[in-house]
Formats: structure tokens, sequence, C-alpha cells
């Protein structure tokens, strides 16, 4: 049954009516029948509120007006949804339950440690920070129950005590960081066998790489946070250096270095550790130039494993002869923009391939262009004041010309010298200009795999930039300052975090697979951020608290079904399909 407006018009006059009406079927075809004419619409006036109002008590679900209905509060839930499908899916709470347990603690390591992985994939923050998200993100247990801020009085927080959260809560979060690091191990032993089971994963190849995480407080402490080459710039920041495992696309381990680590000296102790823990067979490990040494490459012809790495370019004099070698009829194509020539060098173990990418040239030929054209206008300037009588020492010169050719590389491209008093020339160097253009558009890759092909090395080096992409998620993580909790500048709080950022790694890694064959054109950031239109609101009706969850936007229904998410509630409300 429903309400239906019939307008009549007589003469010059239109009259409206209020009827109800029901549809059935007869003979096979919808019919429509008035069950009630109410009356002339604009007669009817307060008295159709009272006929409704009458009527209610009658009705299964009790009829609200607008103004009875008053919203309390809205909050983001589509990522948290996304995170606790990941979750489950991956046997997380199950893996943490049986590896951890739970002791004398007071409080459910596995549901705490999701609050933490989710908040560090969704919006990631620091233990202190995650109160705030929290406050405006619905976040819950396995039975629907809320997990809510536990903020300090306002009078409480002060310039000197600046922590606005009850101590006990970030207790709760600092003591579950500390439960997960004592089973680092056995967890990312139990992840690697889940994925292995899950999705028939044969490990014949793993990438390795790392990267440094700073902090904002320069002074280092402890054992990790120490002062090292710096990635983002910023060398007189403490930091610590993270390498991270990859097989077939997920995280299966992490290691924690000082940040003063040489990189090759972490190579060896990886991959010790990975024999021990994963039993890999024999597998290729595709490194960066980074790791290259000859201790690394003696220590890798002693193990199962094979190697496949970069080789430093410009300054090596190996890449040197190996460039040298090369052949104009060698080269094979392995897609439109890359081609690919191995090399083999009398004398020396190992095998070479050198890849020719276009737009890499492209590139690099545009960056020299550009340094070209700083330095040459950095030494017509001492040009100039040498002709203008501003500049005769000699010495001082000299000085002046190599500070400009030490910018924008310009030592690459030009050569210059000083006759004698007052006296200065500079040129392009066409044997130093013949040497940087041959190294352009081309890399270097070296390998110990005899039936590694010349494509296959190219495919393999080129997906170590999954390992790559995952930096950029765990470069995000927040190591806080001294002022939000001394607890937290101690190295085993520090490990743990990064282990917590690396568990997000690892779901966000498993919703990437998921999402490559039914929507490869949304990344994981983008499905992410797509669920961010799918909210909860708490309604205030009739004196009682309900909950509605829309159904997002188009995005976010296309991964809720690629998903196969069957619920869009929270647990403890009734089901809502997609």
């Amino acid at each position: 049954m429903f309400a239906r407006i019939s307008t009549v018009r007589h003469g010059s006059q239109t009259y409206r009516y209020l009827q109800i009406v029901e549809s059935y079927r007869q003979d096979g075809r919808t019919t429509q029948r008035v069950l009630a004419n109410l009356g002339r619409l604009d007669r009817l006036g307060t008295r159709l509120d009272d006929l409704v109002a009458s009527l209610n008590k009658y009705c299964q679900r009790p009829l609200t007006r607008s103004d009875q209905i008053g919203c309390r509060q809205t909050l983001c839930w589509g990522p948290v949804l996304l995170a606790r499908s990941l979750w489950e899916q991956m046997g997380l709470p199950e893996v943490l339950t049986g590896l951890c347990g739970s002791g004398r603690r007071p409080f459910d390591v596995a549901e705490m440690a999701f609050v933490l992985v989710a908040n560090c994939l969704c919006e990631p923050s620091s233990e202190h920070g995650l109160a705030r998200w929290l406050d405006h993100t619905f976040v819950c247990d396995r039975q629907g129950r809320r997990w809510k801020p536990q903020w300090l009085p306002s009078e409480a927080v002060t310039k000197d005590q600046r922590v606005k959260v009850r101590h006990e809560q970030l207790n709760r979060w600092y003591r579950t960081l500390d439960t997960l690091l004592a089973c680092k191990e056995r967890i990312e032993q139990a992840l690697y066998l889940r994925v292995r089971d899950l999705f028939s994963v044969q490990v014949d190849v793993v990438f390795y790489d790392l990267t440094s995480t700073y902090f904002w407080r320069k002074s280092p402490i402890g054992r990790l946070r120490r002062h090292g080459a710096s990635k983002h710039g910023r060398p007189r920041q403490g930091q610590v250096l993270l390498g991270v495992v990859m097989a077939n696309g997920w995280p299966i381990a992490h290691y924690v270095f000082p940040g003063n680590t040489a990189e090759k000296a972490t190579l060896c102790e990886t991959l010790k550790d990975l024999e021990r823990r994963f039993g890999l067979g024999r597998v290729l490990v595709v490194a960066d130039r980074g790791l290259v040494s000859a201790k690394n490459l003696e220590f890798l012809s002693g193990t199962r494993f094979r190697y496949l790495m970069g080789m430093p370019g410009r300054r090596s004099q190996e890449a040197g002869v190996v460039l040298d070698a090369l052949a104009e009829e060698g080269w094979v194509q392995v897609d439109p923009g890359n081609r690919v020539q191995e090399v083999r060098l009398t004398g020396r173990s190992g095998r070479y391939f050198v890849i020719d990418s276009e737009d890499r040239k492209a590139y690099e030929e545009a960056m020299r262009e550009r340094s070209m054209e700083r330095a040459r206008h950095a030494l017509e300037k001492v040009a100039a004041a040498v002709e203008g009588g501003r500049l005769k020492d000699p010495a001082k010169i000299g000085a002046r010309a190599a500070r400009a050719v030490a910018q924008n590389h310009g030592h690459r491209y030009f050569s210059w010298e000083v006759a004698g008093r007052g006296q200065f020339r500079f040129f392009e160097d066409p044997a130093k200009l013949q040497a940087e253009t041959r190294h352009e558009g081309k890399y270097l890759l070296k390998s110990d795999d005899p039936d590694l092909t010349p494509a296959e090395a190219v495919g393999a080096y080129k997906t170590l930039a999954t390992v790559e992409a995952g930096f950029r998620d765990l470069k995000d993580v927040d190591l806080p300052p001294r002022a939000r909790g001394v607890n937290h500048q101690r190295d085993e709080r520090i490990a743990a975090h990064l282990f917590v950022a690396t568990l997000a790694l690892f779901l966000k890694r498993t919703l990437e697979h998921q999402l490559a064959d039914r929507l490869p054109e949304l990344s994981g950031t983008e499905a992410i951020a797509a669920m961010r239109s799918i909210g909860l609101a708490e309604l205030e009706v009739g004196g009682e608290t309900i909950r509605l969850v829309p159904r997002g936007g188009r995005d976010a229904r296309r991964v809720v079904s690629a998903l196969g998410i069957t619920n869009l509630n929270p647990p403890g409300l009734p089901k809502t399909p997609p």
C-alpha cells in the first residue's frame, strides 16, 4: 500500500485528493485499486497528522518526524571496515592469540594490536596521536564495542606536560608493542606460512632493500638512534635504518639497524636469518647497488642463494669495463622502451646485464643539460671577474673555479686552466662529456644465476620497485619526539613501532593482491581513500540511539564488492548488505 495524490480538474479549478492505494497482480498484470479517499489535500490540515499519530501505535516500526531526529555524531568507518576484513582474512587474530596469548594481561593483545595496525594503515600517527584518530573514527572490537580516547582534563595539560591522554590507556598501547616485539620472529613466520598456503605462493625470488626513518629530535639516544647517511636530506637528524625483505609482493621479514650502519653490512646477517627461519631453498636475491661489496658477493657464493644486484655506475671501474665490452648487435628488445644485452668478461666470474632505457636516457639527458647550463653560468661569472680585473691572484682564481665546477656536477663536463696572473679559460671537455654520455640511459646488473635470462633479469630488477613503493608507506611512520613520551625513545619501542608499520604494509599488500585481478586501476592507497566515503552516523530518535551506515561512493562500493564484504555494519548491528 502507498499514498497517492489524485488530481481532478473541474472547470477552471484544480483539486487534489489524497488516496490510499494498493497494488496487486491479476491475470499476470499489476493493477491498483483505491482503498480509501482521505479527502481534499488542502482541507486535511492537522487532521492528517492526527490520523498518522493514531495509526503509528499499530506499526511494527513507529514513524518518526524529521524534527524528532537528532544527529549525535558522524564518524569515519569505511577504512576500518576494510582493515578488519583483511585482518580477519589473513588470520591475524588467531596468529596473535596463539603466539602472544593472554597470560595475566587485562586486555586482548589481538584486539589492541588491530587498533595500532589499523591506525598505521589508515592514518599513521604515534601512540599518543592515536587518540585523535579514535576521536573521529569508529573503531571497535569483534563484539562491536567502540574504542574511545581517554582524555585528561584540560587543566591537567600544561606547556611542560603536554601529554593529553591518560597514562592507563597509553600504557596499554605500549604494553601491546612490547608483546608484539617479543613474538616478532614467530609472527613473521606464521604470516609467511599463511600467505604461502592461502595464495599458493612459491618463493623463488626475494627482494631486499633498505631505507632510513629519521627522528625530529637530533640528539642520539640508545643503540638505534644514530646519525648516518640520510636518504631524506636531513643529516643532522637522528635516524634508524630499516631493511625489508619481500616475496611475491608481501613483506615476510624486516630488520631494524642503528642509523649509522652501512647498508652493505646488513646483507649477510639478513640472509642468515632468512635461511634459519624460513628454510628457503635455492632463491634469487634481488638487491640494489648499495649492497654490492666483495664480502657480500663472496658470502653469497657459499650459500644456497643466488643474487641479482645493481652495479655502481660512474664511479665503478668494473662498470666502465662492462660498457666497453658492449657490442652493436647484441641487444635484445624486452619491451618497446627497454633493451638488454648480456656481457661476459674474461677472467671475471658472474654475468653482467646492461639495460638501455629510452625513458631513463631522456630524463638523464635533460638533467645533464640543466646541470651543464648552471655550471657554465657559474664559470662565466668567474671569467667575467677575471676579465674585469676583480680577480687576479691565480690561487684565488683556481679556488673560485673549483667551487664553480663542484656545484651541479660541473667537473663532469668542463675543464679549466689558469695560465698566469689575471688569466682564466674554461671549456667543454670532450673526453669527460663522452664518458658521461655513455652512461646515460643505462643501468647495470650482475648475477651468478646461470639459468637467468636477460629478460627475466630486467623483470626481476624492475620488481624491486615494489619494495621501494612499500617504503613510501613505511616512511609515513611517525617516530615521535621526546615530548610525546620518554618511553617511546627506547630502542624496543622504536623497533616495535616499525613492526606495527610493517604489519600495516602486509595488509596493504594483501589488499593490492586482491584488487589486481578485479580492480587493477585502483591502488591500495586509492582504495583506502575511497572507503572514507563510508561513515557511521549515530542518531537520537525518540530517546533511543541508533547507528546508520551509508553505502558510500562508487569506488567504495566497487572495493567492497571486490573483497566480498557482505555486511557494512559494525558487529552488533543488524546485517546491512553493501
